[in-house]
């Protein structure tokens, strides 16, 4: 199947986390979209059919694209939990506090055009105010979201969701996150987290991966993760004391957080995928690490226990 221009643009410029790891400025504008269909089948024969879509508008002020694999037909509750979940992704804006408004799409194609054009006027707005007091020394703002669809098998389908860009300062943001459905019904295997402004940590809701999500077996198994992470890339952690070095905002390296967005299925294990600065510095980039199941099947939940083979 060719792949879009932007499917293969933000493939490059995006890491895909733990799905490819184991353990006065010229006006002009130009647009680009492209649609691929592609369907995947359970063993009963259920499909999950998902258009490709992607579109791009670029200036020298601003570069706006997002690509998206949206889904057209399947079982009614999974096609349209999956596209309440692209809706709300690339509704969101890091650079905008609480949650973003999320307009629910039918039309994967107004979805993404909606979208492109809304973070092409904010970027250009903050372009030119920047720009005005000399802060961004001409250099173009950009934002890129990619929600794609990474595996599906009988029981489950994975997507990612990946987003990198630039609007001032120092460097630019990036994001990698994925969700987990239960391909029955459409059900997010996972959870959400919130901010919690007294105890400043993030909170745990709508829990329905783990069983238990402190206990110390648990604690274990994220904290080798983590080690694993640094390991490759040929860091000294070998010791816990050298491992806390690389971390910020954590006290105890037994007690190493769970991420604040889900970990999600792969047919390696578990992935575990930890933001820009969450524990460590921006220069460590985006921890991330697979568990296999054979290691944490015990300690999820029993409708995530399903989920495996």
């Amino acid at each position: 199947m060719k792949k879009t221009y932007i499917t293969i643009m933000m493939a490059a410029m995006l890491i895909s986390a733990c799905g490819h790891r184991a353990s006065s400025a010229d006006s002009s504008n130009t647009d680009s979209t492209a649609v691929d269909s592609t369907a995947s089948a359970d063993n009963q024969g259920v499909v999950l059919q998902t258009d490709s879509i992607g579109l791009e508008r670029e200036d020298s002020m601003a570069i706006s694209a997002v690509s998206i694999d949206w889904p057209v037909k399947g079982c009614d509750a999974l096609v349209k939990n999956i596209r309440q979940y692209i809706c709300e992704e690339i509704a969101s804006n890091p650079y905008e506090e609480g949650k973003p408004d999320v307009i629910v799409f039918d039309d994967g194609k107004k979805a993404v055009k909606t979208i492109v054009n809304k973070q092409y006027d904010t970027l250009l707005e903050s372009w030119k105010s920047d720009h005005e007091g000399g802060f961004n020394e001409g250099m173009s703002y950009s934002a890129y979201k990619h929600v794609f669809k990474l595996e599906a098998t009988d029981r489950y389908v994975t997507y990612l969701s990946n987003a990198e860009g630039y609007m001032g300062g120092a460097h630019g943001y990036a994001t990698s996150t994925g969700q987990t459905f239960r391909m029955s019904d459409g059900k997010r295997i996972g959870y959400h987290t919130e901010y919690n402004q007294k105890t400043e940590r993030f909170d745990i809701k709508d829990q329905t991966l783990f069983s238990n999500a402190q206990t110390p077996k648990l604690y274990a198994l994220i904290k080798e993760g983590v080690r694993s992470y640094f390991n490759e890339v040929e860091q000294d952690v070998n010791s816990d004391e050298n491992l806390k070095e690389m971390l910020i905002g954590v006290d105890d390296v037994n007690r190493i957080p769970l991420p604040t967005a889900a970990p999600y299925f792969t047919k390696e294990g578990l992935c575990f995928c930890y933001q820009q600065y969450e524990i460590a510095p921006y220069a460590a980039g985006m921890i991330n690490f697979t568990i296999p199941y054979g290691k944490i099947r015990s300690f999820l939940t029993s409708e995530a226990q399903e989920l495996i083979k």
